[in-house]
């Protein structure tokens, strides 16, 4: 079997995993389905150069964003749901199927099992997130969006010659639209979506 499709096989394996988890976690479903580009926020309630904002409380939420993705990577999920407040709910939506809420315990119990999922398969995965933006800010809440690329890098497609071609090839694209809050002097996620471009599992 080649490199692209043994790690496309294995990013697709991987991705599909997240449906049982979702049914095991009893998610409700909703309606109605809401396409990628509906994902983009066009309010011009705030020009994006304005100012006024606490710059340290914008650094922080911006960490917070990237961390996001970083520490899914790094497979530290005691330490990645600590980005999250308490009660925490993911809107998942996918092209073709409707979306999916996870809430608390259904949402920590679906990213474990796709997490520990990709493990076995020799599967990376890499997140590439940019263009986060913060949309608004007050005291204790924001709103920020970003775009993320997947790449499921197959850590048996490299050798002494580096890796193979083919091997950090991005299979989904994605944008991410986060509802934050300052509890305690700490940036949290309370709420977010995804919103897939192309058909996940």
């Amino acid at each position: 079997m080649s490199i692209n499709r043994r790690h496309l096989l294995a990013s697709s394996v991987a991705l599909s995993a997240i449906n049982p988890a979702l049914t095991k976690a009893n998610p409700e479903l909703l309606s109605p389905k809401e396409l990628p580009i509906a994902s983009f926020d066009n309010s011009r309630d705030t020009h994006p150069g304005a100012i006024g904002f606490n710059v340290e409380d914008r650094l922080a939420i911006i960490n917070l964003c990237n961390s996001y993705a970083s520490g899914y990577d790094a497979a530290d999920l005691e330490r990645w749901f600590l980005l999250f407040t308490h009660n925490p709910i993911c809107t998942i939506h996918n092209m073709d199927a409707q979306p999916v809420r996870l809430e608390g315990a259904a949402f920590r119990a679906a990213f474990e099992s796709l997490r520990h999922s990709e493990t076995p398969l020799t599967v990376q995965p890499l997140h590439y997130n940019g263009n986060v933006t913060v949309k608004t800010q007050t005291a204790n809440t924001a709103t920020s969006e970003m775009y993320m690329i997947y790449i499921p890098f197959d850590v048996t497609a490299q050798d002494h010659n580096g890796i193979h071609a083919g091997a950090l090839d991005a299979t989904f694209t994605s944008r991410y639209r986060f509802n934050v809050v300052k509890i305690e002097d700490v940036w949290r996620i309370a709420e977010y979506a995804i919103y897939f471009d192309q058909r996940a599992a």
